[in-house]
Parts: structure tokens; C-alpha cells; sequence
């Protein structure tokens, strides 16, 4: 069941009306597998279990903040398959589920504490989701009644056949209207079926309205070559002129950063100004998995909310990254007072009750 908010909420100048806009999202939801308590993966003799996934964590957010989400994957039909699911749905998202194949995929999370870096292991080869291809999802279908459709360079980077069927669904997508936007959340060791990003992405990018991604995807991800004198607003500029349908920008900035505490802040460039954010200092870090998930579906609701006031929806969807960090598992908990109230100079320093 999708739950809608009709809440007034004063920031600053603004009310908040929660709009009811349907976001469609597409990609692998995995199961997983991390040690309690800071262990190594050597040391383990028990793993917590939690399910997420870049997309499937950007769906759960934007119920959560109280837009209707629905998420497009494919599982194994069975137990592993129908509880990803049904966590999906005790959150109020609503699922398109191709059921095949016999493998949920999975990852190993070993978090990392002070300068020892946290840990991903991939094990999705084989995965239900990675035998989806073109003609299996009738996109016609899914986006009949949606507004927004998101999607990441993850699904892309699993295969070939999986970068078709982005494609499929962007150009689908773009022909019927939808605001589309992509997080290029370049992996490298996924990229490993004979094609680099540079290769794929940019023909999928080509569909998009709002990006998010940094100097150092440009490159990699683009395939548009940097000079020494570049700037973050040329190379923003550079990106928009090469890929006219963008409108918007987004980056998200990591300093004086360990596994354990960092700051972040981020900055929204609309092809005319570039807006920075508030910078956010957060020390014992509880899970940053997920935090860049939370951000892309805080930057989904404010450019929502607030169409007209870009600085406010970047304001928020720090704010939500910021919060996620001190929420174990994939995905951002955090409800739209709690957010706001943050932003509003709100801290973790009083019990609230």
C-alpha cells in the first residue's frame, strides 16, 4: 500500500505540500551479508542481513519522504527472492518483478573503522537480474502513469545485455515525457565485460535531465577529456553542451574523511548558477553505504517540492545523506521532519520526545 503525506512544514519561506508525483526506478536489489560490531570478514563467525541496492535504496527513500515509488527488478522465485520484496513492500513501494533464474545477487560489506577503509565483495554473477534483456520489462506499461524514471551506471555496468536494456527503457521513457535521472556511480570492478563507461554511458546519458556525478567521472564515465584549467563549472558546462537534454547537475563532496567520521557537502549546477550547500561534519559513522542513494532521492523530492528553489532542494538532499549515515543497512530511514529539522540547524545532541 503507497501512503501519501499532505503535510505543511515551514522552512525558512516555504510550505511543504508533498506533490503527488510517481517515480519509477529501475535495478538489482541484493541481499546483504556484513559482520557485527566492526569485524573483519576473517573474523566472523556470524553476518547481519540486509537488502538494498542503488535503485531499490532511492525507491525505498522516496516512500519513505512520501512520493509514490515503484521499483522494476527481476529475482529468483523463491524465499530470498520474495523477502527482498517484501521488504520492498513493508516500506510502501511497489514492485514490477520479472521472477527468473535462481540467485539473488549478493555483496559482503566489511566496515571499515578510523583509516581502515570499509570493504565490498560481489557476489552477483549468475544473478536473476543479470539474465534480464530487451522485450522482457514493457516499459509502455510501467511508465503509463509515472513521472520520474531513475536509474544508475550499475545496472549498466553488469553487462552488456542490461546496458541494452537501460537503453530500451530511456528511450521508452524519454518518448512518453518522463523527468529521467541517472546517478553514474561508477564502479570499476564491475565494469568487466570487455566495454568501459566511457564506451556505454554517454549513450545513455544523451536521455537525461538531472545527473549526478563528479570532476573525476568525466573522464572515466563520459568519455569527455579534462584540462589542467577546469574548473567544476566548466567541466558542468562542458557536459551540458555536449548532452543538451541535462538541466541539472549534481555533485556530492567527501573531505578530512576516514571510515569513521567525515565531512560532506555538495553543490546543484542548473546550466546558469552553481549552488553549494551547507557542509556537514559527521563523526561515528554507524553506515555510509547508501549515503549517495539518500542524497539522489533527496535531490528527486526537492527539485519536487520545490521546482523553483534549487538551493532548497540541495539543501535537503545533504541533509538526508547527512542522516544516513547514522542508520545501519542500505537504506536512509530518515522521514521528512527529521530532514527538515536538521536542515533548520537541528543535531543529534537533544533526545527528542
Amino acid at each position: 500500500m503507497i501512503f501519501y503525506l499532505h503535510l505543511q512544514y515551514a522552512c525558512a519561506d516555504t510550505k511543504l505540500i508533498i506533490m503527488n508525483k510517481k517515480i519509477i526506478t529501475f535495478g538489482e536489489i541484493l541481499m546483504r551479508l556484513s559482520p557485527p560490531d566492526h569485524l573483519r570478514l576473517s573474523q566472523a563467525s556470524s553476518l547481519d542481513l540486509y537488502y538494498g541496492g542503488a535503485e531499490a535504496n532511492v525507491a525505498v527513500s522516496l516512500s519513505i519522504l512520501g512520493l509514490e515509488a515503484q521499483f522494476v527488478t527481476s529475482v529468483p522465485d523463491n524465499d530470498l527472492g520474495s523477502s527482498s520484496i517484501n521488504m520492498m513492500r513493508s516500506f510502501g513501494v511497489a514492485s514490477t518483478v520479472v521472477n527468473q533464474g535462481s540467485r539473488l545477487g549478493v555483496y559482503y560489506f566489511e566496515h571499515g573503522a578510523s583509516e581502515r577503509a570499509g570493504k565490498v565483495l560481489y557476489d552477483r554473477s549468475g544473478s536473476s537480474f543479470s539474465q534480464l534483456k530487451k522485450g522482457m520489462i514493457n516499459w509502455e506499461s510501467i511508465f503509463k502513469t509515472a513521472d520520474w524514471f531513475h536509474w544508475s551506471g550499475i545496472t549498466a555496468a553488469l553487462s552488456l545485455e542490461l546496458a541494452e536494456v537501460c537503453e530500451e527503457a530511456l528511450i521508452v521513457a524519454s518518448r512518453m515525457g518522463l523527468i529521467i535521472s541517472a546517478d553514474l556511480n561508477y564502479r570499476p570492478s564491475l565494469w568487466n565485460y570487455g566495454k568501459k563507461a566511457a564506451e556505454i554511458m554517454p549513450d545513455l546519458i544523451q536521455y537525461c535531465d538531472v545527473l549526478s556525478g563528479g570532476i573525476e567521472d568525466s573522464d572515466k564515465c563520459l568519455n569527455i577529456k579534462l584540462i589542467a584549467s577546469d574548473t567544476l563549472e566548466t567541466v558542468f558546462r562542458k557536459w551540458m553542451d555536449i548532452f543538451p537534454k541535462l538541466k541539472t547537475i549534481v555533485s556530492t563532496t567527501r573531505y578530512d574523511a576516514n571510515a569513521s567520521s567525515n565531512g560532506i557537502s555538495a553543490v546543484l549546477w542548473n546550466g546558469k548558477e552553481m549552488f553549494e550547500s551547507k557542509s556537514y561534519n559527521i563523526s561515528h559513522i554507524v553506515d555510509r553505504i547508501g549515503a549517495g542513494d539518500a542524497f539522489m532521492a533527496g535531490i528527486i523530492f526537492g527539485m519536487i517540492q520545490w521546482p523553483d528553489d534549487p538551493q532548497g532542494a540541495l539543501e535537503f538532499a545533504i541533509a538526508a545523506s547527512c542522516l544516513k549515515h547514522s542508520i545501519a543497512g542500505d537504506i536512509n530511514l530518515a522521514n521528512v521532519e527529521e530532514v527538515k529539522a536538521l536542515m533548520n540547524g537541528a543535531s543529534g545532541g537533544r533526545i527528542v520526545r
